[in-house]
This record gives structure tokens, C-alpha cells and sequence, in this order.
């Protein structure tokens, strides 16, 4: 489900992109330049995506795979994605650590929208340029008509670059927070598996079986104490018996 809607979203901002740029091409070289590096940092985020998915993915087939006798943690941690594995060992010794996020992408989901106002305001002053020039080079009023026109249908085209950046950023931010909503519901299952499966290899279960060990020595050492004095005594006596026998066989 999480994958399905992450696939539409991410082809529906290409998409947008994708339109914007076209009708750029061969208008507004500017314009197109800034749709292009729109949807350049639109695909590094949705790439990051992409591997941060995976990796989770690989995470929930290895807590479902467990197997029954095992005997090794760490031949299990290193079947994990390498991103993973120190968090994964650090929750499974008792730490309250979160799995990492993605890195890149909540700031790319920012860029894209200031990258969408940056281009239209340097279509605006690009438009702006053109309609001062076109009212100081003539006045002739059908002129200024003609010459203002192509500034001001300018104007109406340099938006498109917002509408590229604002598209894209919705739609990263959603495949975002659905690659966030699977991470926070494999951690979910991890814990559940450190509850069950991995409980001998927990730090909890081991601080468990260190206090259950010092409580059987505690309870074993008035034994212990009782018999190294019936030995002490039991020594004391061949020795005073060994001695008596002696000073008899000197007499």
C-alpha cells in the first residue's frame, strides 16, 4: 500500500515537472534551466527514497525470517543493510535509540519550493527589464501595446517554475512521511521480535540472567561457608590426632 501510493506520488510530481519544463522549451531558456535543477533535486531525494525504502524493506524480511535456533546475533545483524546495523544492535542491547531517517530529503523538500520562487522572481525581473525598455525606447502607444505584451505574458509564464517547486516538494514530503510511517512500523516489530525471538541476545534478558546468577551464588555460599568449616575442623583434628601420635611414638 505504502509503495503503491509512494509510486503515484513520485510519477505524479515528475509529471508536473515534466509539463512545466515543456512548455519552456524554446521560450524561456532561463526558466527551463531552473525546471531542470527543480527536477534534478527532485530525483536525489526520491533516490534517497528509494534506498531508504529498501533498506527498511530488508529489515521487516529479516525480523520475519528468523530462525527458531539462533544461537548468534551477530550472524543475524549482519544480514541487515549497513545503515542499520549499529541502531539495530544498540535496541537490541537495551538502548532507546531510534532508527536513522532519511538524511537529505526533509531539507531537499525545503529547496524545492525556495528553487521554485527563485526562478519566478528572476522571471519577474527579467519581465520587468523588458517593459522598461520597451516604454523608454518608444511612445507611440500601439507600440508600447506590442512591446509590453511579450513582458507581460512573460510574467504569467515565470509562475510556472513556483508551481514545478511547490508540486515536486508536495510530493516528496508524502513519499517522505509513507517511507517514516514503514521505518516507525518495522521498529515496531523489532521491539516485539526483542521481546520474543531475540530475548536471550537482549541486554535486558543478560543483566536478567547476571542477577539470576549472582542470586544462586548468594544462595549457594552459606553451603559453601558451612562446608570449607566442617574441612577446617576435620583438618584440625588429624592434625591434633597426628600429633598426639607422634609425641606417643616419641615416648
Amino acid at each position: 500500500m505504502n509503495r503503491s501510493v509512494s509510486v503515484v506520488a513520485f510519477l505524479l510530481g515528475l509529471a508536473v515537472v515534466v509539463w512545466v519544463g515543456a512548455g519552456y522549451v524554446g521560450l524561456s531558456p532561463l526558466a527551463l534551466g531552473m525546471t531542470a535543477l527543480i527536477g534534478a533535486v527532485y530525483l536525489t531525494g526520491a533516490l534517497e527514497l528509494l534506498r531508504f525504502d529498501r533498506a527498511t524493506a530488508a529489515l521487516q524480511r529479516a525480523l520475519d525470517t528468523i530462525p527458531a535456533d539462533l544461537a548468534d546475533a551477530s550472524a543475524w545483524l549482519r544480514g541487515l543493510p549497513p545503515a542499520l546495523r549499529s541502531a539495530v544492535r544498540l535496541r537490541l542491547e537495551g538502548e532507546r535509540i531510534g532508527l536513522p531517517g532519511p538524511a537529505l530529503t526533509p531539507y531537499l523538500v525545503g529547496l524545492l519550493v525556495l528553487l521554485g520562487m527563485l526562478g519566478t522572481f528572476l522571471g519577474m525581473v527579467m519581465t520587468l527589464n523588458g517593459a522598461v525598455i520597451a516604454l523608454e525606447t518608444t511612445t507611440d502607444l500601439q507600440t508600447i501595446r506590442s512591446s509590453l505584451a511579450a513582458p507581460v505574458k512573460g510574467l504569467g509564464v515565470a509562475f510556472g517554475t513556483s508551481v514545478a517547486g511547490v508540486a515536486a516538494s508536495a510530493m516528496l514530503g508524502l513519499m517522505s512521511a509513507l517511507c517514516r510511517r514503514a521505518r516507525l512500523q518495522a521498529s515496531q516489530v523489532l521491539d516485539s521480535r526483542i521481546a520474543r525471538e531475540l530475548r536471550g541476545f537482549s541486554g535486558a534478558q543478560q543483566r536478567q540472567d547476571a542477577f539470576q546468577a549472582m542470586q544462586d551464588q548468594a544462595r549457594t555460599m552459606p553451603v559453601l561457608v558451612e562446608t570449607l568449616q566442617a574441612m577446617m575442623a576435620q583438618m584440625e583434628r588429624q592434625h591434633r590426632e597426628l600429633h598426639e601420635r607422634m609425641a606417643s611414638e616419641q615416648q
